[in-house]
């Protein structure tokens, strides 16, 4: 687990809608993710136009510091480290988008648009509060090498 914070699991979403290649997003997604284990579920959408959702989720220590460790390096962290307060919720987790195109092309970037992976870190912290998650995020954050 990173120092001084505790993740109960890490999950990444993209989705691809019909017009994408799928062995595109799932590249893009184990890049990011860092793992090969992605779950693919197809479904429909608007219209009956075909989706295909990608998700990972991390739950082992080595995948959370292998994820957290890839964030820090690309100045990810740093750069959420002024709207912490505002991508926690109420559950302890700490929301952000990272750029589909950007993973596929095995760079970690913030999204600008929205062809995005959603990531979802969910903080270990009690008691189980907003305020100790955003606490405990700063604190980490601020930690890491800039």
């Amino acid at each position: 687990m990173p120092e001084g914070i505790r993740f109960l699991s890490i999950r990444l979403r993209a989705i691809a809608q019909a017009t994408e290649a799928e062995e595109r997003v799932l590249k893009a997604m184990e890049f990011a993710s860092g793992v090969k284990s992605i779950t693919v579920t197809r479904t429909e959408g608007h219209f009956g136009t075909a989706i295909t959702v990608f998700e990972a989720e991390l739950k082992k220590t080595a995948e959370i510091r292998r994820f957290t460790d890839s964030l820090a390096r690309a100045g990810i962290l740093s750069l959420l480290s002024a709207e912490i307060s505002a991508r926690t919720d109420e559950g302890c987790a700490f929301h952000f988008r990272l750029g589909k195109q950007q993973a596929f092309q095995e760079t970690l970037e913030l999204a600008s648009g929205r062809d995005a992976i959603d990531v979802r870190m969910k903080v270990g912290v009690y008691p189980a509060k907003r305020e100790e998650a955003v606490r405990a995020l700063s604190e980490w954050i601020a930690r890491q090498p800039r």
